[in-house]
C-alpha cells in the first residue's frame, strides 16, 4: 500500500491518503500462475500414460487369448502341466518333444516379458492382475521344478554347475508378490543335477554367469 500526504489549503489541514499498490499482488500472482499451469499438466501427463498403460495391457490380453500363436503355445504348455510331464522336456530326443520344449519356453517367455512390462510400468498392474492372477500363479508352480532344472547351468570347463537366478526371475517376482501361495525357487531349493541331461544345461554367455557368481558372492 502506497500512502502520501494530500494538502487541502481551505480546511488548513493536511489529509493522508493512502492507495493500494496491485504491484506486490502482480508480483505474487504470476508465479502462482505458472505454477498452476505446471501442475495441471504434469497431471495431464500422468493420466496420458496410465491411459496408455490400461490400452497396452489390454491389447496384450487380447492378442494372447485370441491369435493362433498364443493359442498354440498355450495348448502346448497346458498340456504339460496337466499331465505334469515338463521333464521329459529337459532332454527331448523326439522331434515333438523338441518342438514342444521350444512352446513351453516360450509360452514361459511371454509371462516373462509381461512381468518385465509391469517392473517398467509399461503395462498396469492392477489390470493385468484382476484378469490373470489365477493363471499367472497357477502356471507358475506348474512350471516351478521345469525352470529350476534349467536354471541349473555346468560352466564352461563343465566341471562344475552355477545357478543361473535371472531365468524367469521377474515372473517369479510378480507370482511370489501377488500369491502367498507361489512356489519360491532359489540354488537353496534344489540342487544340481547328477549329470548333464539335455539343452537346458549349457552355459549362458561369460557375462551372464560372472553376473550370477558376483551375485553368489555378495550373498555370503
Amino acid at each position: 500500500m502506497q500512502c502520501s500526504d494530500l494538502n487541502i489549503s481551505d480546511a488548513a489541514q493536511t489529509i493522508t491518503v493512502c492507495v493500494a499498490s496491485s504491484l506486490n499482488w502482480l508480483s505474487l500472482l504470476t508465479p502462482l500462475v505458472i505454477l498452476i499451469s505446471i501442475a495441471v499438466a504434469m497431471f495431464g501427463v500422468r493420466m496420458a500414460r496410465a491411459s496408455a498403460r490400461e490400452r497396452a495391457t489390454l491389447d496384450l490380453i487380447e492378442k494372447v487369448e485370441s491369435t493362433p500363436h498364443y493359442r498354440a503355445l498355450h495348448s502346448a504348455f497346458s498340456y504339460h502341466r496337466r499331465q505334469d510331464c515338463f521333464a521329459r522336456l529337459h532332454n527331448p530326443t523326439e522331434a515333438k518333444d523338441k518342438e514342444e520344449r521350444q512352446s513351453v519356453l516360450a509360452y514361459l517367455n511371454h509371462y516373462e516379458l509381461v512381468s518385465i512390462g509391469l517392473t517398467k510400468k509399461i503395462l498396469d498392474e492392477d489390470i493385468y492382475k484382476r484378469w490373470m492372477l489365477g493363471p499367472f500363479v497357477r502356471d507358475w508352480n506348474a512350471a516351478a521344478d521345469f525352470i529350476q532344472k534349467e536354471r541349473w547351468k555346468r560352466s564352461a570347463s563343465e566341471d562344475s554347475w552355477y545357478y543361473h537366478s535371472p531365468l524367469f526371475e521377474h515372473y517369479q517376482k510378480y507370482a511370489c508378490k501377488w500369491s502367498n501361495d507361489a512356489v519360491r525357487i532359489d540354488e537353496h531349493y534344489s540342487g544340481p543335477p547328477d549329470a548333464a541331461s539335455g539343452p537346458g544345461d549349457e552355459p549362458v554367455p561369460k557375462a551372464a554367469a560372472g553376473n550370477d557368481e558376483q551375485a553368489r558372492t555378495a550373498g555370503t
